[in-house]
């Protein structure tokens, strides 16, 4: 192995220093597009009267570099700056264009960008700018009659995909990007009905974890595989992306952003979101969030244990994860996730198969028990009447 001065001099580079401190792919791209918009509104006139010059683009890499270089300069100044975006943000929570728990996720790229250049900047200070956290979000979840129109508006297999997969497994938007075929593992019946199936988020990302999603989305997924097959005269590969964007003539995902859009447009075809009155910022359901919800209160009801019910969302549950209850790989949350299923199930008609199926397996379990259960008894009423003195024929 050998050290160069070229691998040496990258450590000049401020933007890069900001981007190898991040470890995680998709927290790099929420922070390399915060971070942006922070250093686009530093006017010009900082640079020029404190540095002598000004950013002759406004790439990333050159806007981060210049406010690097005026923070190691003068910290105060680069301190009073972000205190200046603080202010402004927090006019936004007033106005309810944000809300609370938002701000602080504005801030925290700057800081990764100056801690990965050794810069202190007085931090506590700055944070007492930041108004209250609310103690509970004021957006909601989706609700079932909400996402029963949403399928009835949609004549589209894709977006029927997409929202029977979002609501019945909570993940975030963003696990779009990663998806392939093989993230999915299908559970059947002994009649060959879908008991449900896993589902892998993030895979090769530390975040990653095990999901489960319905029987009705596991049918809706397996017409959108043949029609796949109708249209390419092949079936998606395992490492092909779940969803694949319509706008190609090649096979290339539906990334986060495609499918915001598509979601966007069914939502607004159910009327859930018209356009804002004067003075509001926010909608009563965020778009993709409402899925998340959604999902978190079903399991809820459902009374899931709650340990895996924050595992099956990828919630982080403290020292409980180092003494692990469970193989992932063996799926064993899945009895937890099968109590919820009549709750996540958004057709009426579906769950009403659901259910009848539970009753036909809990018909065949009695059944196959039935003769163990009459030897049982015929031994015990035996012993009584042993012990009454009676004689056994």
């Amino acid at each position: 192995m050998v050290i160069s001065i070229e691998k040496i001099n990258i450590r000049d580079d401020p933007y890069q220093l900001f981007l190898d401190s991040i470890r995680n792919e998709s927290t790099k791209r929420n922070y390399r597009k915060r971070l942006y918009q922070f250093l686009k509104e530093i006017p010009n006139e900082i640079y020029s009267e404190h540095l002598r010059k000004i950013p002759q683009d406004y790439e990333p890499n050159t806007l981060a570099s210049f406010f690097v270089y005026l923070a190691k300069k003068d910290s105060d100044l680069a301190s009073d700056v972000i205190a200046a975006y603080i202010k402004e943000d927090r006019k936004r929570v007033e106005t309810g264009e944000i809300s609370s728990q938002t701000l602080p996720n504005h801030i925290k790229p700057i800081k990764v960008l100056l801690d990965a250049n050794r810069i202190h900047i007085h931090w506590k200070s700055l944070h007492k700018l930041m108004p209250r956290r609310e103690s509970k979000s004021k957006d909601r979840a989706y609700t079932r009659e909400e996402i029963q129109k949403m399928l009835e508006v949609t004549n589209d297999l894709t977006d029927r995909v997409i929202i029977l997969m979002f609501s019945s497994a909570g993940f975030r938007l963003e696990a779009w990007d990663y998806f392939t075929w093989k993230d999915v593992i299908f559970f059947k019946n002994d009649d060959g009905s879908f008991k449900g199936a896993s589902l892998l988020i993030y895979r090769g990302d530390p975040e990653s974890y095990f999901t489960f999603i319905t029987p009705e989305a596991c049918e809706a997924l397996i017409l959108y595989r043949e029609n796949w097959n109708a249209e390419i005269r092949s079936y998606p590969k395992p490492d092909d992306p779940l969803i694949k964007s319509k706008q190609s003539p090649i096979v290339r995902r539906l990334n986060q952003k495609g499918v915001r859009k598509r979601m966007d447009k069914v939502v607004h075809a159910i009327g859930l979101r018209p356009p804002l009155p004067y003075g509001k910022r926010r909608h009563a359901v965020q778009l993709d969030h409402g899925f998340r919800k959604y999902f978190n209160t079903m399991l809820r009801r459902a009374k899931v244990d709650y340990l895996d019910k924050e595992d099956m969302m990828g919630h982080k549950v403290g020292l409980e994860k180092h003494y692990e209850r469970y193989n992932e790989e063996d799926f064993e949350r899945f009895p937890e996730y099968q109590k919820a299923i009549p709750f996540l199930t958004i057709s009426d008609t579906e769950r009403v198969k659901f259910e009848n199926q539970q009753l036909k397996e809990e018909k065949t379990s009695l059944e196959k028990k039935l003769p163990e259960m009459i030897e049982e008894a015929i031994k015990r009423i035996k012993v009584d009447l042993q012990k009454e003195g009676w004689k056994s024929k």
